[in-house]
């Protein structure tokens, strides 16, 4: 029976992260709300897609006003094993269950102990033999990708694959009878193909996705991997051949004959597992496509397929079932609704309606479940000794003492069910307080790349080169708020902490000593220092500009993703209040300036204040 509630769904895909939320709506389902977060990641930077992924899930948290909430995770597609096993007709649930777990271990190429998996059966079984799908993933990532939604509040209720998922999107929002459709997944890393043919599935994964364009774009104009992302994605087309680009400029039109090479390669992989197909399923070409994925996106990308499959293509739309709510903004609906297929699946999935039903359970989430299965059965232990005790102490005076020897024997149970419930009362508070840690252990975890990202933000806002940058001290427990400017001979306001000169590299500044300072340190601004080239005024103005901008109190678009910015009515707009630039012919002295060249110091308020390593050495400033 389809169970219609409040659902909360989570993909976790290569290059973006989309989180939806859907509430009951007549007999089915309406999209209440969603967002999506591209992770524009090079590949050399794969070490550090932990912490991207939880920043995006942590902003989609914010923004779609979520707390504690009970999610439906996917994972994408080349992160599990997906294997097609026949097994003999077996008469029990439990024999399946063996005999598939016993096949786990021949196909998965990992140990038992380091997978989890689940399987379906299928629709595709003849000779007495039935067919299964396994799907498998390793423990540690899953593990990880656990973490990373429990760090942002929130709690796994089950995890799908993208593929899956996908499949039963289709199945509720279509209905082409038992005629042979394909449905193409093109993301980041791999496009997933599917085949459904009335009640049989197949599926297979190639390699030739949207990153394999990216590095075709790459390798041709010779630019880093997300320089020709934001190429692809702003200017980026696939070309119909001849004629279809002599309205383009000529180096619009090289792009869209290279992005058409690269997708040449998709064309010829989905081909070739069309022949797999007939070939080793018996079942029949597909007479209709549906593609979705980040890669459908790309324009004219459904005109390519079908002129080179020569079968009818058309985006898939996994909203037709669906209702849509007010708060939902359409015209964006319209472009990212080739990517809610497995979202909209998980929530189909959540209301028992899904031809699938793929849950990979993490390691902490299997063992509240074990807990909650516990509890029943311990309490139907204790509700039944306690009906036995009443029963035989009602028995005739006669065989009194029959009826206190049954009460003595039905004493030891609830003892024992006391002992066992303080035991797990206990374990609980244990669990709680490593939860607590562990989540504290993240924070600091995910903090260890903060600087790179305050230095890199830095240098991309304010590159030029009439400037360049000599030392960053972080400033522990810098008051932007009521530290105060002093005023010189000129009038001109100096900050006084500036005026200490004090640049010693490799300490922490602490600029104020109050009480909880000293208990809980932190990082609160930078002190920056660096030479403008003295014959570039103009330069120098747009440079103090840029900076300005970073520091503005003016949240608005040019600060909006500032890492530096900060919002406060009390603080004035002044530049002297965050950087100084002095005078060099007069400041020389013992300080090594060059004649061509003028030094600056600047103090730079963070917007997220940083925690202090236990043990990190601060030192007072003057």
């Amino acid at each position: 029976m389809a169970e219609y509630k409040t659902t909360v769904a989570l993909e976790i895909g290569a290059q973006s992260v989309v989180m939806a939320v859907f509430t009951p709506s007549g007999k089915g389902f309406a999209l209440s709300r969603y967002g999506r977060k591209n992770i524009l990641l090079d590949p050399v930077e794969e070490g550090m897609r932990s912490d991207y992924v939880g920043h995006a899930i942590g902003e989609l948290v914010k923004e779609l006003k979520l707390r504690s909430q009970d999610v439906r995770n996917i994972v994408p597609g080349q992160k599990v094993f997906m294997r097609f096993i026949k097994l003999p007709a077996l008469d029990t649930v439990d024999d399946m269950a063996e005999q598939v777990g016993y096949e786990a271990q021949q196909h998965i190429p990992f140990p038992p102990e380091e997978i989890v998996y689940d399987y379906q059966l299928l629709g595709n079984a003849d000779d007495g033999e039935q067919e299964v799908l396994l799907v498998a993933i390793k423990k540690d990532e899953l593990d990880e990708l656990n973490g990373q939604v429990e760090a942002n509040g929130l709690h796994t209720r089950s995890v799908d694959c993208s593929t899956t998922a996908l499949y039963n999107a289709y199945r509720a929002s279509y209905d082409d009878g038992d005629e042979s459709v394909m449905i193409l997944d093109i993301g980041s890393k791999t496009t997933d193909i599917l085949f459904v043919e009335g009640d049989r599935f197949f599926t297979r994964s190639v390699t030739a996705a949207g990153s394999f364009v990216t590095n075709s774009i790459s390798r041709e104009f010779n630019l880093g991997f997300r320089e020709a992302e934001r190429l692809k994605v702003d200017q980026g087309l696939v070309s119909l051949g001849s004629g279809h680009t002599e309205s383009l400029s000529e180096e619009q039109a090289n792009l869209a004959g290279v992005i058409r090479t690269a997708m040449n390669r998709l064309s010829s992989e989905i081909q070739r597992t069309i022949n797999h197909y007939r070939a080793q399923y018996k079942g029949s070409a597909p007479s209709k496509v549906y593609i979705c994925g980040g890669g459908a996106s790309l324009p004219y990308t459904a005109e390519f397929l079908q002129e080179s499959l020569n079968v009818p293509v058309e985006l898939f739309n996994p909203l037709q079932a669906l209702t849509v709510g007010k708060q939902v903004d359409m015209e964006q609906l319209e472009a990212d609704a080739v990517c809610l297929g497995p979202v909209v699946g998980a929530a189909v999935s959540g209301a028992k309606v899904g031809v699938f039903n793929i849950d990979l359970v993490p390691t902490s989430v299997g063992k509240e479940r074990a807990e909650r299965q516990l509890l029943p059965k311990v309490a139907a232990a204790g509700v039944i000794a306690l009906l036995g005790a009443g029963f035989f102490a009602g028995v005739a005076h006669k065989k009194a003492q029959e009826a206190e020897e049954v009460l003595r024997r039905a004493a030891a149970p609830i003892e024992q069910l006391d002992n066992l419930h303080a035991s797990m009362e206990s374990n609980r508070g244990k669990y709680d307080r490593s939860l607590k840690e562990l989540r504290t252990y993240t924070e600091l975890f995910n903090s260890r790349y903060a600087y790179a990202d305050l230095l890199r933000q830095l240098a991309e806002k304010t590159s030029s080169v009439s400037c360049w940058f000599t030392s960053m001290e972080p400033l522990v427990g810098y008051d932007a708020v009521n530290t105060a400017l002093s005023v010189g001979a000129d009038g001109t306001e100096r900050h006084l902490l500036l005026d200490t000169r004090d640049t010693r590299a490799g300490s922490m500044v602490r600029a104020v000593e109050s009480e909880d300072a000293r208990k809980a340190p932190q990082v609160t601004a930078l002190l920056v220092s660096g030479y403008f080239y003295k014959k570039s005024a103009a330069d120098q103005g747009k440079l103090l500009q840029r900076l300005n901008e970073l520091v503005s109190t003016k949240f608005d678009e040019r600060s909006a993703d500032s890492l530096f910015s900060f919002q406060s009515a009390n603080v004035r707009a002044t530049a002297g209040h965050y950087f100084l630039v002095l005078d060099a012919e007069k400041s020389r002295g013992n300080m090594l300036i060059p004649p061509y060249a003028d030094k600056f110091y600047m103090v730079m308020p963070l917007k997220k204040p940083l925690p202090v390593p236990a043990g990190g050495e601060t030192q007072p400033a003057k």
